[in-house]
C-alpha cells in the first residue's frame, strides 16, 4: 500500500468514527446551565429523555409553555425574591432549596414515569425549549 493511500484511508476511518461520536455526545449531554440542567435527574437521564419530559410537562401545563415564564418561576424564591440570572452559584443553591422544599410539601409532578418536583419539571421544560 502506498503511503498516500494509507494516510487517506486512516483519515477516512478516523472521520467515520469521530463524526457519529460527536453527534452522540451533543445529543446525550446536558449543558451546565443550572436553569436547564435538573441536577439529580441529569445523573440518570440523557438529554433526549430530559427533552421528552419537558415536552410532556409543557403540554400538561400550557400556562408555563413560555420560556420567559419558566425562567421567572425558576429564578423566584418562595418569598417572591428574584435571583439575578448571571449568578450560577446562587441559582444552583436556590433551585436545590426549592426542589427539597417541594418534595417535603408534596408538590410533585409525574412525567413519563419520573417523579419530579415542580422545579425539576420546569427545568426539563426549559431545556426542551433550548437549542441544546
Amino acid at each position: 500500500m502506498k503511503r498516500r493511500t494509507f494516510i487517506i484511508a486512516t483519515v477516512a476511518i478516523a472521520a467515520a468514527i469521530a463524526i457519529p461520536a460527536i453527534s452522540y455526545h451533543r445529543k446525550h449531554t446536558l449543558p451546565l446551565d443550572p436553569l436547564v440542567r435538573p441536577h439529580v435527574l441529569a445523573h440518570f437521564c440523557d438529554g433526549e429523555t430530559i427533552n421528552e419530559i419537558g415536552v410532556h410537562y409543557r403540554a400538561q401545563v400550557p400556562e408555563e409553555n413560555k420560556e420567559k415564564k419558566l425562567v421567572e418561576l425558576l429564578l423566584t424564591n418562595d418569598k417572591g425574591k428574584k435571583i439575578e440570572p448571571d449568578n450560577s452559584k446562587a441559582i444552583s443553591e436556590l433551585l436545590e432549596q426549592k426542589i427539597q422544599q417541594e418534595f417535603k410539601d408534596g408538590r410533585i409532578v409525574i412525567e413519563d414515569g419520573w417523579v419530579l418536583s415542580e422545579t425539576e419539571a420546569r427545568q426539563c421544560a426549559l431545556f426542551s425549549m433550548s437549542d441544546k
